[in-house]
């Protein structure tokens, strides 16, 4: 093996050198190539805007459509050149191992196999190096620095600065973000566990599971629209203006349920503090059909002679959940719970498409867009404490990161025994 990793490593480097400079040029060609397709769509917006004479100038149609060729064409010429990469790359790794080879199989089969799973994973480190990594070490540096490049820790310093404007909406969105990460994974894995077992035992149960899966085709903003109608507060009748009519506010559904009238007209999710369980109702409400569907795929993996043989020791239905079932599932139930902590983490659109940006409805995400509009500290320094932010956002993730690498090890652990 040892004097093969010359072989290998020779290989490789070729086909990479071959990839790095070969498949920029043939997109740079197809991209020069292909040029003219901007020009036929600008075409097609011309004729568009002048016969149906839109107000709005010509030159913007233009360049509208113009944008839109060339988004096409970069979406074929990307998936072409995806193709072209791995068609050469298979290609060049087949050639190179049978020409090193020497006429041994097993030797050009070594060369083939331990260059193989980088050709496929190569693509995806390079991208996760580019804009993931760097990124992230980049933002790293910047939070530990002034607008003018002097290393400091004042950025760290003005979120718990209790004297500082950012201390209170930074706690309070500290506040807000763990107590999202609490009960929505809960929420989701409970409701989706619960649905999961009882959608089983029924006739109807896919049309059930159908109906709650849907909503996690909607996107969060289209969530958020929909709920603000079942949440709304009612207010003023249409009234007639200068400008034409001013629309009235209806009274939502939930709020019509509870009683109240026009004249409170606060929307469920404004209010203090409680508003924040309105917004996590949302994401729970988007996210249990995706729990229940892989909660229910993996119930239906656990081996039928478990559950017949505690069917017969004289478990009653829940032991045989708690006791029989949930233990088989439980690696299931821990990746849909790191995936709903991830995603929980990331949310912005709800809060955003609600306005919900009061100091105490705050996450962390919110936070740093309203650092972005209206903190300022050290004039041009706004962008280094918005790093520091994005900062903590990501440190919120590493116990997440720690506690799943422990886990994968202690399974490797116990398949290896």
């Amino acid at each position: 093996m040892r004097s093969i990793r010359p072989v290998i490593a020779g290989n490789g480097l070729a086909i990479i050198l071959t990839v790095v400079f070969l498949l920029p040029t043939t997109a740079v060609v197809a991209f020069v190539a292909t040029g003219p397709i901007d020009d036929f769509f600008a075409n097609i917006g011309i004729w568009l805007h002048r016969t149906n004479e839109w107000s709005f100038p010509e030159f913007d149609t233009i360049e509208r459509f113009s944008k839109i060729g060339f988004a096409i064409r970069a979406i074929f010429i990307a998936v072409g050149i995806s193709f072209l990469y791995f068609w050469i790359s298979n290609w060049l790794n087949m050639g190179l191992a049978r020409v090193s080879s020497r006429g041994s199989l097993g030797r050009q089969s070594t060369i083939i196999e331990a260059i193989q799973p980088w050709i496929f994973v190569g693509p995806a480190l390079v991208l996760l190096l580019l804009f993931l990594l760097i990124p992230a070490f980049s933002t790293l540096s910047i939070s530990f620095q002034e607008a003018d490049g002097t290393p400091t820790v004042r950025n760290y310093a003005f979120l718990w600065d209790e004297s500082a404007l950012g201390y209170l909406q930074f706690r309070l969105a500290m506040r807000n973000s763990l107590m999202w990460l609490i009960l929505v994974p809960t929420c989701c894995i409970s409701l989706g566990l619960l649905i999961a077992v009882l959608a089983d035992s029924v006739r109807w149960g896919i049309v059930a599971k159908t109906l709650i899966f849907v909503p996690l085709a909607i996107s969060f903003v289209g969530a958020a629209v929909i709920w603000r109608n079942i949440f709304a507060g009612g207010g003023i009748e249409a009234q007639q203006t200068i400008n034409g009519v001013t629309p009235s506010y209806q009274i939502g559904l939930l709020k019509a349920l509870l009683g109240h009238t026009a004249e409170y007209n606060e929307p469920l999710y404004n209010l203090k503090f409680w508003g924040n369980f309105f917004l996590m109702w949302i994401l729970v409400w988007v996210q249990t059909g995706f729990a229940m569907v892989i909660f229910s795929a993996a119930l239906r993996g656990v081996p039928q002679d478990t559950i017949e043989a505690a069917t017969i020791d004289g478990a009653n239905p829940f032991q045989l959940f708690f006791r029989v079932k949930l233990p088989q599932i439980y690696s299931t139930v821990l990746v849909v719970w790191t995936t709903l902590v991830i995603l929980v983490l990331k949310v912005f659109d709800i809060p955003y498409a609600l306005s919900a940006n009061d100091d105490d409805k705050l996450l962390l995400a919110t936070m740093m867009e309203n650092a972005r509009n209206n903190w300022s500290i050290g004039g041009d320094n706004v962008d280094n404490l918005f790093a520091s932010i994005a900062v903590m956002l990501m440190l919120t993730v590493v116990p997440n990161m720690i506690f799943n690498a422990w886990r994968i090890r202690r399974e490797q652990k116990e398949l290896g025994h």
